[in-house]
């Protein structure tokens, strides 16, 4: 089966529109509120997963994007908590589901194993410095993990170039994908903006999947309104979570008047 016929099995259409469940900062984290009762941490993470299905998202993923500035390799409290609220949601999900631990590939994928992710967001090589620090992912001892659980059944679309920083490799991003689907048993390609809420060049997006129009293009960040028609016709789907939320910020809580907009411009 060809990548992209995977990709379409997955998610049951050729252009996906992944909506983001961001969890509110778990245990240990510097924002963490513990005045919040746990339960309330599960309730809102149910109501944006209802507000994404119920408002004609393709499928949802859930990511700790309130446990900022990310570690590398988190600790079992997370894992433990990112499960429990995962497992809690997912009695309440009806469209195909994937994860992203911020910024811990390994984690990432045990948690999707754990709870039958069928696919994860996650960097898998390259060397960054960024505003969390300085880092480096070693694709071999990733993908040895992978199979190391049994976990080759969860796809991974990929990164490779720095959100939130820069790749100390010189290379062009599209130089890193040519050799990323010779070498690595990745599903897919996610392209980000600099940062959450920044979309990328849309002219890169477009190059790159004329390069490659049989393999999974995705737009990682910074969809809107404004461009989503054009986003769904140079790439195979995107994730979305800043222009859902609130007031459009963040670390709010994911509006279901902004998602039926949002549906109503995508496919209108």
């Amino acid at each position: 089966m060809s990548l992209m016929d995977k990709h379409k099995e997955i998610f049951k259409t050729d252009t996906p529109m992944i909506g983001c469940v961001h969890f509110m900062p778990l245990p240990g984290t510097p924002y963490y509120d513990p005045s919040i009762p746990f339960s309330e941490h599960v309730e809102r993470a149910i109501r944006e997963a209802k507000a994404l299905q119920e408002g004609g998202f393709d499928a949802i993923i859930f990511a700790n994007e309130g446990d900022r500035p990310y570690q590398f390799e988190v600790g079992s409290e997370i894992i433990a908590a990112y499960t429990r609220i995962a497992t809690e949601v997912l009695q309440h999900v009806t469209v195909p589901y994937g994860c992203g631990i911020l910024i811990d590939p390994f984690a990432t994928l045990a948690v999707a194993k754990a709870i039958d992710a069928s696919f994860v967001r996650t960097y898998v090589s390259g060397t960054y410095a960024d505003m969390f620090g300085f880092h480096q992912f070693n694709p071999g001892d990733i993908f040895r993990y992978q199979k190391q659980i049994h976990a080759e059944d969860v796809q991974i679309y990929s990164y490779f170039d720095a959100h939130g920083g820069t790749s100390l490799d010189t290379r062009s991003q599209q130089d890193m994908i040519d050799c990323a689907f010779r070498s690595y048993p990745i599903s897919g390609v996610l392209v980000p903006g600099q940062r959450a809420g920044l979309a990328p060049d849309f002219d890169e997006v477009a190059k790159i999947k004329a390069e490659y129009p049989d393999n999974p293009i995705m737009i990682a960040s910074g969809i809107r309104e404004e461009n989503v028609k054009e986003a769904l016709e140079i790439s195979d789907g995107f994730v979305i979570g800043t222009a859902l939320k609130q007031d459009g910020i963040l670390w709010n809580e994911v509006s279901p008047e902004r998602v039926k907009r949002f549906v109503e411009q995508a496919k209108g």
